[in-house]
C-alpha cells in the first residue's frame, strides 16, 4: 500500500491533473489513478478539492467524476502543463528543428516563432539537439579506423539520462549491433572504465594521434541485465525516467539495461519511488551503492 501524498506532493499532482483530464476527457478514476501513483481514494480527494478550484467562486471548474469516468470544462486557468521533461523538451526541439528546415526563406514569421519557441524551451539545449541527418555511417567509419589502427577517438555524447553533452577521449574495443542500434565498446578516459555508447548519441568524432590503451580487455556485449522493478508510486514520471528499457504495464515492469550503474542511479535517484525486485544479486548490488552514497551526507 502506497504512503499518502505530502501537500507538496498533492498539490505538485493537482496542478499536473488538470492539463491530462482534458486531454484524456473520460478517462477511468482506476486509469487516472494508476497513472498518476495513487490510490482510487487519494485521487478522489484530489477531484473534490479541484471542484472548488477556478477564477473566483462564482467562475469555478466544472468536474465531472461521480460516475467513476472524469471529464473536465472551464479549466483553462490550469489548463497547461507545469512543466516539461528533458526527454518532452528534447522531442519538441527536433520537431521545431524539422519543421524550420523545410520552410521556406520567405516565411520570416513562422521562423521568428519557432526561434522564439526554442528559446523559451531553455538555452544550451539547442547546442546538443539538430534534426540534421544522422551522421552514424561517419562515426562508424572513423570508430573502425580507430580499430584497424589502434588509435585513439574523441567523441562529444549526449548522455540518455538528463541530456547532457560531454567531451570524451576513447579506445575503441569493438563494435556491435543489438535491437537495429550500433553500439561502441571502449575505454573511457573520463569515467576510467569500459562503457558502451550508442552510435546514435556521439554527436561529432575525432580520430587522435595516439595510441589506443593496450591493457583493456574486451567484454561480452550480447549480455544484458534483467531486473524486475515496482514502481511504489510517481508512476508516469518513474516510468519516464526508465525509458525505453522497461516492458510491461503496471506497478510491475521489467527492465533490460546493459549498465548495472544505470539502473542503480536511476533507482536510488527516484527516492523510494522504485525498488528493485529480483534478482537478488541486482538488488543487493543497488542497495549496497545506496547505502555507500548515503554514509557520504552522514
Amino acid at each position: 500500500m502506497s504512503k499518502k501524498s505530502t501537500p507538496t506532493q498533492k498539490a505538485a499532482r493537482m496542478l499536473d491533473l488538470v492539463p491530462y483530464i482534458s486531454s484524456h476527457q473520460g478517462v477511468s478514476t482506476s486509469e487516472l489513478a494508476e497513472q498518476f501513483g495513487v490510490s482510487v481514494t487519494e485521487l478522489l480527494s484530489d477531484l473534490n478539492a479541484l471542484w472548488m478550484c477556478g477564477d473566483d467562486r462564482f467562475d469555478l471548474i466544472e468536474l465531472e467524476f461521480a460516475s467513476g469516468y472524469v471529464s473536465i470544462r472551464n479549466a483553462d486557468t490550469l489548463n497547461r502543463v507545469r512543466n516539461l521533461s528533458h526527454q518532452e523538451i528534447i522531442a519538441i526541439v527536433l520537431g521545431l528543428d524539422l519543421i524550420s528546415k523545410d520552410l521556406p526563406e520567405e516565411r520570416i514569421d513562422l521562423l521568428e516563432d519557432i526561434e522564439t519557441l526554442r528559446r523559451k524551451l531553455g538555452k544550451g539545449i539547442e547546442r546538443v539537439i539538430d534534426a540534421s541527418p544522422a551522421s552514424d555511417g561517419e562515426v562508424i567509419a572513423l570508430v573502425k579506423d580507430c580499430l584497424a589502427t589502434r588509435r585513439k577517438l574523441q567523441i562529444e555524447y549526449l548522455a540518455a539520462v538528463d541530456g547532457s553533452l560531454s567531451s570524451r577521449v576513447v579506445s575503441p574495443i569493438d563494435l556491435y549491433v543489438s535491437d537495429n542500434r550500433d553500439f561502441l565498446v571502449a575505454f573511457c578516459e573520463l569515467a576510467d572504465a569500459q562503457r558502451t555508447f550508442r552510435i546514435d548519441r556521439i554527436k561529432s568524432a575525432t580520430v587522435l594521434d595516439l595510441p589506443a590503451m593496450s591493457k583493456v580487455i574486451p567484454v561480452s556485449t550480447d549480455t544484458t541485465i534483467e531486473a524486475t522493478v515496482e514502481i511504489v508510486t510517481e508512476m508516469r514520471r518513474s516510468r519516464e525516467s526508465l525509458g525505453k528499457f522497461v516492458t510491461g504495464k503496471g506497478s510491475t515492469v521489467e527492465v533490460s539495461t546493459y549498465r548495472l550503474s544505470w539502473l542503480a542511479r536511476t533507482v536510488i535517484a527516484s527516492g523510494g519511488a522504485m525498488k528493485v525486485l529480483a534478482p537478488s544479486t541486482t538488488r543487493s548490488e543497488i542497495a549496497h551503492l545506496a547505502r555507500k552514497a548515503l554514509a557520504i551526507y552522514r
